[in-house]
């Protein structure tokens, strides 16, 4: 699975799961999905963030990689990068109801903890602000 921390401006988008969503509804997150099979890593992440939030963006740098199990016999690999946003007109897709443009203090009032926990384990928000 590959996830987007896509900043415009100092500012990250996340998105609001549609209440109408098997995993997660309602919950804030960043944007990405699957890697379809045969598919590289950032084509598979430009593709879910053209997809989900209707966005071009350029993948900057491979923030964290990380591992999760949905149930006892399914493990996730999660790569998260750090991307910019070359423009900031976000076209949401069916999945997801709302959107933000958040700012550092925003993430930690919307996003779940256990995202915030991996923000915090690999200094994710000290890296929003730094790409030129």
């Amino acid at each position: 699975m590959v996830k987007g921390v896509i900043e415009n401006k100092g500012r990250v988008l996340i998105l609001k799961r549609s209440s109408a969503d098997e995993v997660a509804a309602g919950s804030w997150e960043t944007v990405g999905g699957k890697i379809d099979f045969g598919e590289e890593l950032e084509g598979a992440l430009t593709r879910e963030v053209k997809e989900e939030a209707g966005l071009k963006v350029s993948v900057e740098k491979l923030l964290f990689a990380a591992t999760f199990f949905t149930d006892p016999h399914r493990q996730i690999v999660l790569l998260t990068y750090l991307c910019r946003a070359i423009d900031d007109q976000v076209i949401l897709s069916e999945k997801h109801s709302e959107y933000m443009w958040a700012t550092r203090s925003e993430l930690y009032d919307y996003l779940p903890q256990t995202i915030l926990n991996d923000f915090k384990k690999y200094n994710v928000i000290d890296t929003i602000g730094m790409i030129v």
